[in-house]
């Protein structure tokens, strides 16, 4: 585990991806710094493996994800053991083969839900630890494509925005805090503690620099790299505005009324969940 600040978690991620990825991972990064995740650990949905080399300073025993080239390029980054391509809805692995499993944004993409959480639950040794991020209910609505044409009397606009964004982030699963303990509990992994991150200004901030970012696009496209110059976020005054924005976002604490929640999962244990008091924060 990397026990770093968000400053630092924001400096590394604005080196290597666009502004809106930058916000999410480094707040992301901040929670999962402060919980200690016991080997063997899985990865699942481990993508081209850039937040677990952030957040893990040892190797991650297993990742995996469908995404054949994604997972080609996580085991080029030489922080998983083992990577494969392989469903979250039947993983390759006996039971209770895991002390520890991640999932970092992925499990609200994938549509049976249900399936996925009982495989984590069956890999996962008694008392094991699962630790998920997820969009709640809020996910949408702060956009400024969203609450922009309803103040201004374009209710429907707004809505429609929202339905687009849901459809390019194909997320299926965006539930309140309840719901998503609700649903942990019933797959045997109560949530022990939790967090909400990213409220309103940060979500604004989010898909504002969608927009501000785009050229990244082109450059991902043409050289296989987002940032094609790392070292623009301390040179460059308007990258460094936005890095100091940054470092406010992640470490605010929005409760209930985030666009995100950071949960800890331990099979078979106690439901009683509380937040956690502060980001990052690990301690019962």
């Amino acid at each position: 585990m990397i026990r770093r600040d968000a400053a630092y978690f924001v400096a590394q991620h604005l080196r290597r991806v666009p502004v809106h990825l930058a916000l999410i991972r480094s707040a992301e990064a901040c929670l999962y710094a402060g919980v200690e995740l016991p080997r063997p650990l899985l990865d699942v949905a481990c993508g081209d493996g850039n937040f677990a080399a952030t957040v893990r300073a040892e190797p991650v025993d297993a990742g995996l994800d469908l995404n054949t080239a994604k997972v080609r390029e996580a085991a080029a980054r030489g922080i998983y053991r083992r990577t494969m391509v392989a469903n979250a809805a039947a993983l390759p692995f006996p039971d209770g083969a895991f002390a520890s499993v991640m999932s970092n944004c992925a499990i609200e993409h994938m549509p049976p839900l249900d399936d996925v959480l009982r495989e984590i639950h069956r890999v996962l040794r008694p008392g094991g630890t699962f630790v998920c991020t997820v969009p709640t209910h809020n996910f949408t609505r702060y956009l400024v494509g969203a609450t922009l044409p309803r103040a201004v009397g374009f209710g429907a606009l707004g809505d429609a925005y929202e339905g687009y964004f849901r459809r390019i982030s194909d997320c299926y699963h965006t539930y309140t805090v309840e719901a998503w303990r609700a649903r942990m509990a019933a797959a045997g992994l109560p949530v022990v503690r939790w967090r909400g991150y990213l409220g309103p200004a940060a979500m604004r901030a989010f898909d504002l620099s969608h927009y501000y970012g785009a050229p990244t696009l082109l450059s991902k496209r043409l050289f296989g790299r987002w940032v094609l110059w790392p070292d623009k976020a301390r040179y460059w005054p308007p990258e460094r505005w936005l890095a100091r924005r940054l470092v406010g976002y992640c470490e605010e604490d929005p409760g209930e009324a985030a666009a995100y929640v950071f949960m800890v999962c331990q099979r078979d244990a106690a439901p009683a969940a509380r937040p956690l008091a502060a980001a990052g924060a690990a301690s019962a």
